[in-house]
């Protein structure tokens, strides 16, 4: 999948990729938006949202999200470039993006509407 996810980077920096991944005759259906090397990516199925940070700058990574009424979050990487991701249970949800913390201000992707 870390594969995957590099060869699409390389396609876009700021993409949003459905990606469907199959396991018998049950599904899971996956979006995924980057900000660089990071990304967020949310699973539909079990309604996970992670955010991934990528990149060793020492800068933090963050997914933001929307849903109905005034849902809103965010889901952070709390071990930087470290293997593993920050994830959360957020339910359904409309939206979301991701960001980076940098020494100028953040810096996050398009929205991504799922």
């Amino acid at each position: 999948m870390k594969k995957l996810v590099g060869r699409l980077g390389m396609v876009t920096a700021l993409a949003a990729v459905p990606l469907v991944l199959g396991t018998g005759t049950a599904h899971a259906a996956i979006t995924t938006v980057r900000q660089g090397d990071d990304y967020a990516r949310y699973w539909h199925s079990s309604q996970n949202l992670y955010a991934c940070d990528e990149e060793g700058d020492g800068n933090g990574v963050y997914a933001e999200y929307w849903g109905s009424g005034s849902k809103h979050g965010e889901v952070s990487d709390g071990n930087g470039s470290k293997d593993g991701c920050g994830w959360a249970d957020v339910g359904a949800i409309s939206s979301f993006r991701v960001c980076e913390d940098t020494s100028f201000g953040n810096v996050c992707s398009s929205r991504v509407y799922i």
